[in-house]
């Protein structure tokens, strides 16, 4: 059976500035995307799924993965304020628990876990740690 809507998640790592909010990625990456025809939007699509301590994930359709890397690579060199925008792609992945465990090293993931519900549905990157 082939899936229509496959995603694919890209680990991207953020190298400077060293204090860079999710918000400025965000920005930064939808810059891009507007000149995208809206046909073409819909292949890249692109998702912030994770953000924390310079490592990122954003899920992409499988089409748009390409044109998600174009994206990333136009971003790179950026001029800020705060000096030049520097990240590189470390990989690709086509689940987020695969993105996260083999492309975002160990120390990075301290205190963080990739975990199921017992009811079945992936919720993601949580932190670990007594829930309140």
């Amino acid at each position: 059976m082939v899936h229509l809507n496959r995603r694919r998640y890209v680990v991207v790592h953020i190298i400077s500035p060293r204090d860079v909010g999710r918000g400025l990625l965000i920005k930064l990456i939808r810059d891009r995307t507007r000149s995208l025809s809206e046909e073409r939007f819909q292949e890249v699509k692109p998702w912030l799924v994770y953000f924390e301590r310079g490592w990122a994930i954003i899920r992409t359709g499988h089409r748009g993965s390409a044109e998600l890397l174009d994206i990333l690579a136009a971003i790179d060199g950026t001029k800020l304020r705060e000096g030049t925008f520097q990240l590189r792609v470390v990989g690709i992945s086509g689940t987020l628990r695969g993105a996260f465990l083999k492309h975002v090293p160990e120390p990075a993931r301290e205190g963080l876990t990739y975990r199921k519900d017992d009811n079945g549905p992936n919720t993601g990157v949580k932190r670990s740690g007594p829930t309140q």
